[in-house]
């Protein structure tokens, strides 16, 4: 089983050979295939409020289309370890569900919430997953701006 890790200033991710998509511009039933990857977790402040935040940038370079999709997340540091937390319905909850559910088969919404060692889990994906099919989803929460993403395949490095 692949460990997961259960328990800068501003970027840009232009690329004048690729059509660059924003989370915010991916339509529920889109869907992408490509190479995966996820950014160190960041620090970020909005109207007074601090959040964390990763990048999650899906690549497809047979069709030259990527995907930057920012996903806030709860964030928590126990012994100098950080960990994220995902609720159930939540957009990292699902992200890392269908995930565990692709790499592990692991059966889908059986857990509450995850707590994911975040070092461990970008280090796992970024090293060890070769290819991902992410599709756009509804997301449960009706006020959403942006779908949640659930991967639908994903291939481990052989």
């Amino acid at each position: 089983m692949l460990d997961l890790g259960i328990q800068k200033g501003n970027i840009s991710f232009e690329d004048e050979d690729y059509e660059t998509i924003y989370l915010s511009d991916v339509e529920v039933g889109n869907e992408i295939t490509g190479e995966i990857y996820i950014s160190e977790l960041k620090t970020k402040e909005f109207k007074g409020n601090e959040f964390q935040q990763f990048y999650l940038i899906i690549t497809d370079r047979e069709n030259k289309q990527k995907w930057v999709c920012g996903i806030n997340t709860s964030a928590y540091t126990n012994n100098d370890i950080v960990s994220i937390y995902g609720a159930k319905g939540g957009r990292v909850y699902q992200l890392i569900d269908s995930l565990n559910h692709s790499l592990n088969g692991t059966e889908l919404e059986q857990l509450e919430s995850y707590s994911v060692v975040f070092d461990t889990f970008r280090e796992s994906i970024n090293e060890n997953v070769e290819k991902v099919t992410v599709k756009a989803v509804q997301p449960s929460n009706p006020n959403a701006k942006t779908p949640n993403l659930s991967v639908v395949k994903a291939l481990e490095n052989s």
